[in-house]
């Protein structure tokens, strides 16, 4: 149970491959299969809890699927608490998941803040705990009534406390971790670094959240049984992958400001589209340029060559080829002013999608060409 600023692509609830969903409000609430396979695991984790009548056997399995049900229900008011949160905070909310391991919402995060994301964060665990006090006190009014009722909201009381406690923990990906990183952020003032301490404490907590319950059944003189501890290593990996994708994301984004459009950019010769391929490579070796692109009749850039796609012609083709035909087509709005650096180069890059950029100064000169792949080489540290 998570709020995460990943962007969602947005379009109507349901109507995605192998999701189920519906809308509350404007906000799209989606449920993939593996939703099915997570109350399946809840009813059968919990089924002892209701073996009320012995005679009637059925009886717990309903009782048991009715509070998985009801379970993922009290999910959802946790991450629609997460919502409410990012709507004050002034982030769009994109979309609600419930899966199998829980849930997460997704938003748009728009000029944060520490205080902004301490409150998404810690939104989630305190619905859980208000939850689980209302369901134990509505428990408390049924208890001289229906045994049935009583018993499901005992155990939603109980399960929703718990979530809102293991939800806290200082971890990311855990809410506590982003409580965490907000907190450090607003000392240090250094979000990255605030999040890679959260990081791996979330690392730490994913390793004690399966110790701590084998050590402690194992002090009571027990023997932790196969499936707890599936479970166990199950939760356990599921937060430390969580804790590693968040620090390589924190790796990525340290590299961020690094970039720059100006030196990433190769140096091109602009020259017709149908000149022969020899003659290109001669005059590319002549202005020193490791580029080509090829523009058209009216002199607009319509291509840039491909270094795999030349290789793949043989010398003595070459005069009877035409640059064009080695060229990947240029967008003509993939645009980029060399000065362009940092967040504003990913910005510009990601409003118009395309394999290759034209890099010009400010007064409308060439720099050269930016393929989109050596930025992506850079960010994941190969340079």
């Amino acid at each position: 149970m998570s709020s995460e600023s990943a962007v969602e692509p947005e379009g109507p609830a349901g109507t995605r491959g192998g999701t189920l969903g519906f809308r509350l409000g404007s906000v799209p609430v989606l449920m993939p299969w593996s939703t099915l396979v997570g109350i399946g695991i809840i009813a059968f984790l919990w089924l002892d809890s209701f073996q009320i009548d012995p005679s009637q056997p059925t009886q717990a399995l309903v009782l048991a699927l009715v509070f998985a049900v009801l379970f993922y229900a009290c999910i959802l008011g946790h991450e629609l608490a997460h919502a409410w949160a990012a709507r004050l905070a002034g982030f769009p909310v994109r979309s609600i998941t419930l899966w199998a391991l829980g849930g997460y919402t997704s938003y748009e995060r728009r000029e944060p803040s520490p205080g902004r994301e301490a409150l998404i964060a810690a939104s989630g665990p305190i619905s859980s705990v208000l939850i689980g006090v209302a369901c134990n006190a509505a428990a408390s009014a049924t208890y001289y009534g229906d045994l049935r009722v009583y018993v499901v909201l005992h155990a939603l009381g109980f399960s929703n406390v718990i979530l809102g406690i293991y939800n806290a923990l200082p971890g990311l990906p855990l809410d506590g971790g982003a409580v965490l990183k907000a907190v450090l952020w607003g000392v240090t003032r250094d979000e990255r670094r605030s999040t890679v301490v959260a990081a791996w404490a979330g690392r730490v907590v994913a390793v004690l959240v399966f110790l701590v319950p084998q050590y402690l059944v194992w002090r009571r003189g027990g023997a932790p049984d196969l499936g707890s501890i599936l479970i166990g290593l199950l939760i356990s990996s599921y937060l430390y992958s969580g804790a590693s994708q968040v620090l390589a994301q924190a790796r990525i984004a340290g590299r961020v400001p690094t970039l720059s459009a100006r030196e990433l950019a190769v140096p091109a010769v602009a020259m017709a589209h149908d000149t022969p391929l020899s003659e290109a490579l001669r005059l590319r070796e002549e202005a020193g340029a490791r580029s080509m692109v090829a523009i058209d009749s009216e002199g607009r850039p319509r291509g840039v060559s491909q270094e795999s796609a030349l290789a793949a012609v043989p010398a003595e083709r070459r005069p009877w080829v035409p640059l064009s035909s080695v060229c990947v087509n240029l967008d003509a709005r993939a645009v980029l002013v060399g000065d362009l650096r940092g967040e504003d180069l990913i910005n510009a890059m990601l409003a118009i999608e395309a394999p290759q950029y034209l890099v010009i100064d400010p007064q409308g000169g060439w720099y050269g060409t930016l393929a989109r792949a050596d930025v992506e080489r850079v960010l994941a540290g190969h340079r």
